[in-house]
C-alpha cells in the first residue's frame, strides 16, 4: 500500500513540473508571426525580427530570395563591428551558396523560436546551423540573435572550400543572372536551359552506359572467358550503378541552378530519394550475386549442401534491405544513431537468447568461408578420425571407420584444431627393411640399387624426393630405410600403391636371394671347469 502511495505522488510530481514546464515554454514561445512579442523591426519598408534562432535565420535567406531581395536587410543578421554594409551582404550571399551545396534550407532546419535559447551541448546561448558546418552559428548577442564573429571569419574560407575556383565564378555570375533576367512559369530561361540541359545529359549518359557495358564491356568479358561476370554479374550491377552517379552528380549540380528555396528543397529530398533506393536495390542485387556464386560452386563442386542456399538467400535479402532502409533514412537527414542502438540491443537480446544456434550458424558460414575441409575429406577433429559426410547448418556428420556417425556442432568445429588428411598432396610411407648379418656389402649395395630402381619406375611415387639407404645396425638386423611418398587421391589407393611396390621389393630379394632377419636373441653359456661336481 505505500509502495501504491509513493507511485503516485511520484507521478502527480511528475505531471506538475511537466506543465509548469509547459507552461513556461508557452510564457515564452508564440506564434513567429507575432510581430508585438517577437519585437518586429522596419528596414527600407520590410519587416524583419532577430529575437530567436527562427527569425534570424529566417530573415537571412528569406530577404536575399529573388521574390524578396533586400541584402541590408539580410545584413543585419551579421554584427555590425564586422566590415563594412557592403561586406556584410557579401557575406550574406556567400553564405546562403555555401547552405545550397549543403542542402541546407529553412524547410529542413528545425529552429528554435525560443528567445533565450539555451544549446544543450555547450551549455551556451547558441545555435548550431548544421552539423555539416559546425563552424558557422548563431549566437545571442545584447538581446539579439546574429551570427558570430568567429563564424563571419569562416565564411570567406568555408565559401572557397566549397566551391573550387571555376565553380565560384559560376555560382557568383548565376546569382547575378538570377536577379535580371525575366521569368518563364517561375524561372528563369537560363535555369529552363540548364534544367533542359541536365535531363538531355542523363538521358545520353544512360543510354551510353547501358549500351557501352552490353555492348563492350560484356563482349570483352566473353573474350577474356569470364562469362559469369559478363552474363549475371554486369546486367544486374549496371543500371543501379548508373542511375547512381547520375543522382549524385544531380545533388551536386542542384546549387547551381539556383532555384527558389521550396522548389530546391523538393528536388533535393526526391534526388537524395532516389539514391537511397538505387543504394537499397545495389545492396539487393550484391545479396543475389553472391548467394548466386555460391550455388554455382555447389553445383559444380557437389560438396555444399544445397539445403543451405535458400537459407542463406534469405538471410542476406534481409541485411540487404535493412542496409538499404538505413541509407535511405541517413541520405534523407535522419538520425539513424537511435533506431542502429535498439537495432543493437535488440540483437544483443536476441543473440542471448538463440547464442547457441548463432554460434553453431556463424561456424557454418566460417566453414564455408575458409573452406579447412569437404565432402568427402579424411579427417582427424578432437581425436575422431573419419570422412566429412554432409556439411549441415547446425552441424556437420562424420563418419567414422568404425561405420558410426559423429555429429560435431559448428561452432565447436569452427573453434577446433582440424587435421585434413584428405588435403594431402603426398602420402607418406616409411618402413624398415631388415636383412640378417652376414650378407655381403656387394649385395646389400644392389639390392640397395635394384629398390631405387623400382620406385623410379613406379607409376605412382614421387620422383624428386625418396630416400633409400642402408640406415640403422640393429641388434639382430642390418637396416634398410625406405622413406618416399606416393601420389594417390585415398587411402584405398594408397594401400594399392605400396602393395605393388612391397610385392615388387619381395621379389628383388628372391631373385637375388637376400633374406629377410627377424629377431633373434643368442643365449652364450659359460663353463667353470675348475668347479667340480662330486656325487
Amino acid at each position: 500500500m505505500n509502495r501504491f502511495f509513493t507511485y503516485i505522488y511520484i507521478f502527480l510530481v511528475a505531471s506538475v513540473s511537466v506543465y509548469a514546464q509547459s507552461d513556461s515554454t508557452i510564457q515564452e514561445q508564440s506564434y513567429p508571426d507575432d510581430h508585438s512579442f517577437y519585437n518586429f523591426k522596419n528596414l527600407d519598408s520590410v519587416e524583419y525580427s532577430l529575437n530567436t534562432p527562427y527569425h534570424a535565420f529566417h530573415t537571412h535567406l528569406n530577404n536575399l530570395e529573388e521574390s524578396s531581395f533586400h541584402p541590408k536587410v539580410s545584413a543585419q543578421v551579421f554584427p555590425s563591428n564586422v566590415g563594412s554594409l557592403e561586406e556584410r551582404k557579401e557575406l550574406a550571399i556567400e553564405l546562403k551558396l555555401i547552405y545550397l551545396a549543403n542542402n541546407i534550407y529553412v524547410n529542413n532546419i528545425d529552429l528554435p523560436l525560443t528567445k533565450k535559447y539555451i544549446d544543450s551541448k555547450t551549455k551556451s546561448r547558441r545555435f548550431q546551423i548544421s552539423d555539416k558546418i559546425p563552424n558557422i552559428y548563431l549566437e545571442y548577442q545584447n538581446g539579439q540573435w546574429r551570427y558570430s564573429t568567429y563564424s563571419c571569419q569562416s565564411i570567406h574560407q568555408l565559401f572557397k572550400d566549397t566551391y573550387p575556383s571555376f565553380a565560384r565564378e559560376l555560382v557568383l555570375y548565376t546569382s547575378n543572372l538570377q536577379r535580371t533576367q525575366g521569368k518563364f512559369l517561375n524561372l528563369k530561361v537560363w535555369q529552363w536551359i540548364s534544367i533542359f540541359s541536365l535531363l538531355v545529359l542523363t538521358y545520353l549518359y544512360y543510354f551510353f552506359s547501358v549500351w557501352f557495358t552490353e555492348k563492350v564491356l560484356s563482349r570483352l568479358l566473353l573474350k577474356a572467358k569470364q562469362e559469369q561476370l559478363a552474363k549475371i554479374i554486369v546486367p544486374k550491377l549496371r543500371r543501379p550503378i548508373a542511375w547512381l552517379s547520375i543522382l549524385a552528380f544531380g545533388l551536386v549540380a542542384i546549387p547551381f541552378l539556383l532555384l527558389p528555396s521550396g522548389f530546391s528543397y523538393v528536388a533535393t529530398i526526391l534526388v537524395k530519394l532516389g539514391l537511397g533506393i538505387n543504394f537499397a536495390v545495389l545492396f539487393f542485387e550484391f545479396a543475389d550475386i553472391l548467394v548466386l556464386r555460391i550455388g554455382i560452386f555447389s553445383k559444380k563442386s557437389k560438396k555444399v549442401d544445397e539445403n543451405l542456399i535458400p537459407i542463406l538467400k534469405v538471410i542476406f535479402r534481409i541485411v540487404a534491405i535493412s542496409l538499404g532502409i538505413l541509407m535511405v533514412l541517413q541520405i534523407l537527414g535522419y538520425d539513424i544513431t537511435h533506431l542502429v542502438t535498439g537495432i543493437s540491443f535488440g540483437g544483443v537480446a536476441i543473440a542471448f537468447a538463440a547464442q547457441d544456434t548463432i554460434k553453431n550458424f556463424i561456424g557454418s558460414v566460417m566453414i564455408f568461408a575458409d573452406r579447412p575441409f569437404e565432402v568427402g575429406d579424411w579427417v582427424i577433429v578432437r581425436g575422431q578420425e573419419g570422412i566429412v559426410e554432409e556439411i549441415g547448418f547446425r552441424t556437420s556428420r562424420i563418419r567414422t571407420f568404425a561405420n558410426s556417425i559423429l555429429n560435431i556442432p559448428n561452432g565447436s568445429l569452427a573453434d577446433s584444431d582440424i587435421d585434413n588428411l584428405g588435403k594431402r598432396q603426398y602420402r607418406r610411407f616409411k618402413t624398415n627393411l631388415a636383412i640378417p648379418y652376414g650378407t655381403p656389402p656387394d649385395k646389400i649395395e644392389m639390392f640397395i640399387k635394384a629398390i631405387k630402381k623400382a620406385v623410379e619406375e613406379h607409376p605412382q611415387t614421387r620422383k624428386d624426393f625418396y630416400e633409400v639407404r642402408l640406415n640403422n645396425f640393429s641388434s639382430s638386423s642390418l637396416d634398410i630405410l625406405l622413406y618416399i611418398f606416393f601420389i594417390t587421391k585415398d587411402w584405398s589407393e594408397e594401400l594399392q600403391a605400396r602393395e605393388y611396390l612391397m610385392l615388387k621389393i619381395l621379389r628383388i630379394a628372391q631373385q637375388m636371394g637376400i633374406d629377410f632377419a627377424f629377431p633373434t636373441q643368442t643365449i652364450h653359456l659359460a663353463q667353470n671347469d675348475n668347479m667340480l661336481i662330486d656325487d
